[in-house]
């Protein structure tokens, strides 16, 4: 047994790294693991890897190997049903009979659409269910695999894949082939009247834009539950992939204040004042550094 001093925080068994670390260790530990992904070339990054690394963020006992075996497995049950020199349309339409009429890959219903789940790769490849990018992955993962080249699109509101020959497929759709007017109707059912689909949002979203948008969706999801540890993980996960963007610099802080940890609060608060001193919410975040600073701990 590992013993801990008075008040600290215990140890934990973690698969991955295989020693018991406490969960602010292993926490870091694994946004180490996800700033080294992130760092490679775009299109060198490994998707499913990053993928899990969001998903093990507050999740000590996560062990990403069984989800990859998951994802070599659906690509081994496509290959068999392929003969040497299919093309890349034969391909296609295999992977979404293996992924969607036989794996059932389906997005969430409207009433569960915000839990998390659908936004852990390794939750999705489990219960089969995942927003749109998260299921856009799987299929991306999977084709890689197989050596066809897709790659994901992120439309507004929407995410979709793209491939050989201009082809476009919703995953959340169960693989239906998309054209133009299509694309529009997904982003009206999303947005509304107010966006309007032009060509230029086709062009293929980098593997680093599909883990920020995951971690969007994830921060939107913790913040809705005003789960203030999960979104900080999350925002500190974001701050790895955008590290130039100081708004992830002040939503730290107004999480730490929302947490009790109104020192850091401030700290944070001041930095994200003095990279922006022109933002339009300098007034608002000064009264807050007001407020947290008569806090301090």
């Amino acid at each position: 047994m590992t013993a801990t001093t008075a008040g600290a925080t215990p140890a934990v068994p973690c698969r991955f790294y295989n020693r018991p670390m406490s969960p602010d260790a292993i926490r870091a530990a694994n946004r180490a693991r996800f700033a080294r992904l992130v760092a490679h070339p775009d299109s060198e990054i490994d998707l499913a890897e990053g993928a899990l690394c969001i998903a093990a963020d507050g999740r000590p006992d996560l062990d990403p190997r069984p989800s990859i075996e998951r994802l070599d497995r659906l690509s081994g049950l496509v290959r068999v049903r392929l003969d040497v020199g299919d093309p890349p349309t034969v391909v296609l339409q295999r992977l979404h009979d293996v992924l969607y009429r036989e794996g059932s890959f389906r997005p969430p219903t409207a009433a569960s659409f915000h839990d998390a789940r659908n936004s852990q790769l390794d939750q999705v490849l489990v219960r089969r269910i995942g927003l749109p990018i998260s299921l856009a992955i799987v299929e991306l993962e999977v084709a890689w695999r197989l050596g066809v080249a897709l790659h994901g699109i992120g439309l507004p509101g929407h995410f979709i894949v793209g491939g050989p020959g201009g082809v476009l497929v919703d995953p959340a759709g169960g693989g239906r082939a998309l054209r133009p007017d299509d694309c529009q109707a997904l982003i009206r059912r999303a947005l509304g009247d107010g966006v309007l689909f032009h060509s230029g949002m086709l062009r293929p979203t980098g593997r680093r834009q599909i883990l920020a948008r995951v971690l969007r969706n994830l921060r939107s999801v913790h913040l809705a539950a005003r789960d203030w540890p999960a979104a900080l993980g999350i925002v500190d996960l974001l701050a790895v992939v955008e590290p130039t963007d100081p708004d992830h610099v002040r939503d730290r802080g107004l999480l730490l204040g929302r947490m009790g940890r109104f020192t850091e609060a401030v700290t944070c608060l001041g930095h994200y004042l003095a990279e922006r001193p022109e933002a339009h919410d300098v007034t608002d975040v000064s009264q807050v550094i007001g407020i947290f600073a008569g806090r301090r701990n």
